[in-house]
């Protein structure tokens, strides 16, 4: 076998003695310095030709000198050369270290002369049985004769361009074992070449130093390629596991794995610098949805695709949801990791790089925290650039209470539209610290709907109490002025007077009937009602209030069940409607009003807007114009008392703040749809009623033009109950001019004493509703037994709901509201003690 050795010893030059050497070169150094003597000093006796033929062989002599002294430099530095490679402690060891290297190693010369092999190399060629018992090495050309592919040609270019090069051998057949190679070659000096065999297994070598050919498809994440029209062309084994993919199957579009909306955000990135970072929701194995991310990055040219790894939060890098399949499949325990838990947080999470939030940039965050930012919470990002300080926030105040205090602090992210969160902050550790959000934009919504309807609830209150007062008040004026007209009848100087006190008391009274209705207290008669009979028998007067340039359609629904409502008051909130719908049409040239009715289901109700719907059928009345419309923030006001858009005079500000409370006490919904000149939408819900026995009962019209009763003086004892003095009064004082006998109490209780103590009985009571202390329903009940035969009249400024279900419920019972002419007053105790309840209805 031939040694490295040899050819170093063959290429030793011819080199002369040293004393010889030496000899030589005293010879022609004095030779040199003759001749120069001669030139120098005889030039006067000779002729030019001979002065310059010395000068030439001077010349000559010197650079024979030279040349063995560089000769004799040259020999010592080959024998310097020599006596290191064959010193121990130098090439000795390098070759002996070469020598007991496992790896294969060769040694040629730059046109690929074998100069040296290792034993393992020798051992290689000798189990190679092509090579035979040649006494040369065979060089890896013929070791590698049948592959063809030109690897180790391209590998000694690369050497001897001065490249170190390594690229994968073909396998060598027939031979057991190690049978795949990877060979580098390396430039080793100016004129050998390095060549190193190293064994590729299935994994990676303990070493460390050459991964696998299937090293990507075995990777812990998962590797894919994009074409340039954001295709799936590539997977690696362990992507196509997580999506339960076998080697042979076709790879999915990106739209059957990832949503839609995470695609186009992939589709957007070409073209961006660098490497794109997503998270996004994978759909894997079995269906199962999990949190993962994909780091993504374009041909910068943009002409081809791109190169994408997608792992997941979890210590290994899988998706948690993709693990716990896998874990469920294999029958192990799927354990959760903080990072798990931090990926499927159902609130945000991030990383910040440093303690101060105000500064800190993002290192890390999940996906809840990416969707509530909008996909602006990527790391890198500067946490503070989230928020919208905007309308007076501060970020120092902000960060202060958060960070700093530890407590929760509100803010606003810069989304489209705003989330309102609650952000807090977990205490630093190391210089970082964690950012917690939390969504708190619905209940932001509560808060205000809950504030609102407090506010409502109370200005309700009030406007129930003030329309109380007043229709005492304006009763009193309105019974002493009837009193004032029969001595001053007409023709009399005060008649005119007393008239427009009358016209005035009649103008107030409207206006505290719609402040009871917005309050919800007002009298109401339930009745089972057929929607589509109440339209029709409507219509008429409906018309009436529409003005020429509006046309008035009306859609009814198929199989509408009946509700159970007050007719009159339903009638009112649909007219309210179409005259806010006149005027918003009449402001835009007119159009098309639209009355339409339909069956809907609760979910249906929900889905509008509706808190705490009673399961069952719902009816929907819509009112439809196409008028001007309304922009969003008229549309939070127009159910408020008082509050309007027309000009001064035109309006009060209560029709729809009285349909709101007619809908309302009717145990429906009331919502709108509007946008600016598209016209409005007013959406009435109202729970569906079925109860046969509750169906309305049969009426008998009046004839029209019946002439009430002439004479309306009567006979029978009376017990008026009214805490008001002033009415109390007039109205007992008018009753006993027409021949009754009355009886006054100031209040319930006081009531309750005479008929315990009256002897005789009365034909007829007639009770305030409301009064301090026993009211009027509470008398009726407690004095049942006093009242069998006793006839009763309700009068009140308003009644609560628990005596409009008493009203309800006993048809004989007659109700006056408040304010009342005494006619009104004579005309009902005469239609009541006559059992005409056509008439006292």
């Amino acid at each position: 076998m031939a040694d490295l050795t040899e050819p170093v010893e063959s290429m030793k030059p011819a080199i002369l003695s040293p004393g010889l050497r030496r000899g030589l070169q005293w010879v022609i150094g004095l030779g040199v310095l003759s001749v120069s003597a001669v030139a120098l000093f005889a030039a006067s006796a000779m002729v030019w030709n001979g002065f310059i033929l010395l000068c030439g062989i001077a010349i000559a002599a010197f650079g024979m000198l030279y040349a063995l002294a560089a000769g004799e430099a040259a020999g010592r530095s080959m024998r310097e050369k020599a006596e290191r490679f064959k010193e121990p402690g130098a090439a000795g060891l390098a070759l002996e270290a070469l020598e007991t290297l496992e790896d294969p190693v060769l040694v040629t010369d730059r046109r690929g002369a074998v100069r040296w092999g290792n034993a393992a190399y020798r051992d290689l060629a000798a189990r190679f049985s092509s090579t035979g018992q040649a006494q040369t090495l065979p060089a890896l050309e013929r070791i590698w004769a049948a592959s063809g592919d030109g690897a180790i040609y391209r590998l000694a270019r690369a050497a001897r361009q001065g490249d170190v090069a390594r690229e994968r051998l073909p396998d060598l057949p027939g031979v057991d074992g190690q049978t795949r190679y990877c060979l580098e070659a390396r430039p080793s000096g100016q004129e050998h070449i390095s060549w190193r065999l190293m064994p590729v297994f299935d994994e990676t070598s303990a070493a460390g130093s050459v991964p696998t050919a299937d090293w990507s498809d075995q990777s812990p994440v998962g590797l894919f390629a994009l074409s340039a029209k954001a295709e799936l062309v590539a997977a690696n084994a362990t992507l196509r596991d997580w999506l339960d993919l076998a080697p042979e199957d076709p790879l999915p579009a990106l739209s059957d794995i990832l949503p839609k909306d995470t695609v186009r955000a992939l589709e957007g990135s070409r073209g961006d610098e660098g490497v794109c970072r997503f998270d996004v929701r994978l759909s894997g194995r079995d269906g199962i949805e999990t949190d993962a991310v994909i780091a993504l990055s374009w041909d910068p040219a943009k002409k081809g695709g791109a190169r994408g790894v997608m792992y997941g939060l979890s210590a290994t890098g899988t998706p948690a949801g993709v693990a716990q399949a896998i874990s469920g499949a294999t029958g192990g325990r799927a354990g959760r990791t903080l990072d798990d838990m931090f990926a499927a947080a159902p609130f945000g999470v991030a990383r910040l790089s440093g303690s101060d939030p105000a500064t800190a940039v993002i290192e890390d965050a999940n996906s809840a925290m990416v969707q509530m930012s909008g996909g602006k919470a990527k790391s890198g990002a500067v946490f503070a650039n989230l928020f919208d300080w905007s309308g007076g926030r501060n970020a120092a105040d902000v960060f202060e209470n958060a960070a700093r205090k530890g407590e929760p602090a509100e803010a606003v992210l810069k989304t489209d539209p705003p989330v309102d969160i609650r952000l807090v902050f977990a205490p630093a550790r190391g210089g970082k610290r964690a950012a917690y959000m939390i969504d708190v934009t619905h209940w932001k919504e509560l808060e205000q709907q809950l504030s609102q309807g407090n506010k409502m609830q109370a200005v309700g209150q009030l406007a129930g109490g003030v329309a109380h007062d007043f229709n005492n008040l304006l009763t009193a004026i309105r019974l002493n002025v009837d009193e004032l007209l029969g001595r001053h009848p007409v023709g009399d100087p005060s008649y005119g007077e007393l008239q427009v006190i009358n016209q005035t008391v009649a103008r107030a009274a409207g206006l505290v009937k719609k402040l009871l209705a917005f309050s919800r207290k007002q009298t109401f008669r339930m009745e089972a009602l057929d929607v589509a009979d109440v339209l029709s028998d409507f219509t008429v007067l409906l018309r009436q209030i529409l003005e020429e340039t509006v046309k008035l359609e009306i859609v009814h629904g198929r199989d509408v069940p009946p509700i159970r409502a007050d007719k009159g008051q339903l009638e009112t909130a649909i007219m309210n409607l179409a005259a806010n719908a006149r005027d918003a049409m009449r402001e835009s040239g007119g159009g098309t009003l639209t009355i339409r009715t339909s069956a809907v289901t609760a979910d249906e109700v929900l889905a509008a807007g509706a808190p705490d719907v009673e399961p069952g059928e719902w009816v929907q009345i819509e009112v439809i114009d196409e008028g001007t419309g309304m922009d969003e923030a008229t549309q939070q006001k127009i159910f408020e008392p008082f509050f309007t858009t027309k000009a001064v005079g035109q309006g009060t500000g209560l029709g729809l703040a009285t349909v709101y409370g007619i809908v309302k006490q009717s145990g429906g919904f009331l919502f709108v749809d509007s946008e600016l000149g598209k016209g409005s939408t007013f959406r009435i819900f109202l729970p569906a009623h079925a109860s046969a026995e509750d169906a309305a009962p049969e009426t008998v019209d009046k004839p029209k033009g019946e002439a009430k009763p002439a004479d309306l003086a009567g006979k029978g004892r009376i017990l008026l109950v009214e805490d008001e003095s002033a009415v109390r009064t007039i109205a007992a004082k008018t009753l006993a001019k027409r021949g009754y006998d009355v009886v006054e109490a100031g209040d319930g209780e006081e009531a309750l004493d005479i008929l315990a103590d009256d002897e005789d009985g009365f034909d007829l009571l007639v009770s305030d509703v409301v009064m301090p202390g026993l009211d009027g329903p509470g008398l009726l009940e407690k004095a049942a037994e006093y009242l069998a035969d006793t006839r009763v009249i309700f009068i009140s400024g308003y009644a609560e709901e628990q005596f409009s279900d008493t009203l309800s419920r006993d048809r004989d019972i007659s109700f006056l509201p408040k304010p009342f002419t005494l006619t009104q007053l004579a005309e009902r105790v005469k239609a009541v003690l006559s059992g005409d309840m056509q008439n006292a209805a």
